[in-house]
């Protein structure tokens, strides 16, 4: 059902649901972040689980055509997946098939349990930084994992303290030029990596804009900067919600490369957080080296796809099926190049509304030869 259609009884318990386990306090699941991605997405609906009268189950998901499903917020949703009431036992497949949907692709699905993934989805790590110790005990068992990075990060300071008259960090930076900075920043990272460009649909930019002018008690968006001078070294666009303060868009000026203006920026970020009530910071999946030298938890999510009626799929679905056997199948660098094609496609696939734009998409992408 669409957003409208829920009625204020099935937000509260949407809502309800929610706040109920530690485990969906990440901004993602938070039901802020799904309501005003309704407002820019007019394919967004709302998966409601019944036992009996009682809602033991809301999944917020992108209805895409051949019956299939994507994870609320397409390319900016690093981590999805049902709520579900505590003790409630629901599989994935079941939930998608009670929807009368044929799957759904999903690069951070939140697993129900933590064994061993299934062997249609990849288990990946989301990378956390837990301060619940506080910032100086947090420190102390990083420099003591990492004490090559943390050397290195002091010769740094003194660099930027030596060719800069000052070095100032914003942990509320508000203003539309330093925000333009980043999206600037980020659209020519793009251009030049060859990935494709999820700040160009008129859609996303709609929801950041949104997102910026949204503020409440549980959920916001918090922009953090690092200059040098008066010059942005780096800039991180935060998805915030209750304790959780999610790494969401990072960019920095590839001319302050020298300085590390990333690191220094998350090791000043990590540092306030605690002033602000929050206790973990989510860098989200792949093992980036920044991540490895400031996380200290990991939690498993799932990649892949979740099947839920066979006979429903279109000879797409069917098509993308054998493509990942495919990628299982063949050796090595045949194997790793199909991979790199799949998730290209899926990452433009879940952006990109259109069959015309998907096709533009792709044909961009050939045309770099950079999937």
């Amino acid at each position: 059902m669409t957003r409208q259609q829920m009625g204020a009884d099935l937000w509260s318990a949407y809502t309800e649901l929610r706040n109920a386990q530690s485990r969906y306090d990440n901004p993602f699941f938070d039901p802020e972040f799904a309501a005003i991605m309704s407002e820019v997405r007019d394919d967004t609906r709302f998966g409601i689980a019944f036992q009996g009268e009682d809602v033991v189950g809301v999944w917020p998901l992108h209805l895409r055509p051949g019956c299939w499903a994507r994870p609320i917020g397409g390319p900016f949703s690093d981590v999805n997946g049902p709520i579900l009431k505590q003790g409630i036992n629901l599989a994935e497949e079941a939930f998608l098939a009670g929807l009368g949907l044929a799957g759904l692709t999903s690069a951070g699905l939140l697993p129900q349990k933590t064994g061993r993934a299934r062997p249609e989805l990849e288990r990946e790590g989301l990378h956390l930084s837990d301060l619940s110790g506080g910032w100086e005990a947090f420190m102390a068992g990083q420099q003591k994992a990492w004490p090559k990075h943390f050397k290195k990060m002091r010769r740094l300071y003194r660099n930027v303290d030596r060719d800069f008259s000052e070095s100032r960090f914003e942990w509320d930076e508000t203003s539309d030029a330093c925000f333009e900075t980043l999206i600037n920043l980020k659209r020519r990272q793009f251009d030049r990596t060859g990935l494709h460009d999820v700040l160009k649909p008129a859609w996303a930019q709609s929801f950041l804009d949104r997102l910026r002018q949204h503020e409440s008690d549980r959920m916001r968006l918090r922009m953090v900067a690092l200059r040098f001078d008066d010059r942005i070294a780096a800039i991180e666009v935060n998805l915030q919600s209750d304790r959780v303060l999610h790494g969401w868009l990072t960019a920095f000026d590839p001319e302050l490369s020298n300085y590390s203006p990333g690191n220094m920026l998350v090791q000043e970020m990590l540092q306030h957080m605690p002033q602000g009530d929050l206790s973990l910071y989510d860098a989200g999946i792949g093992l980036s080296h920044y991540k490895r030298h400031y996380c200290n938890l990991q939690q498993p999510l799932d990649v892949g796809t979740v099947r839920a009626d066979v006979a429903a799929a279109s000879p797409m679905r069917w098509a993308g099926q054998l493509w990942r056997l495919g990628e299982r199948s063949m050796p090595g660098r045949l194997g790793n190049a199909m991979t790199r094609v799949r998730r290209r496609m899926d990452q433009i696939a879940s952006s990109e509304l259109t069959t015309g734009r998907r096709v533009a998409g792709l044909a961009s992408a050939l045309n770099r030869r950079n999937v």
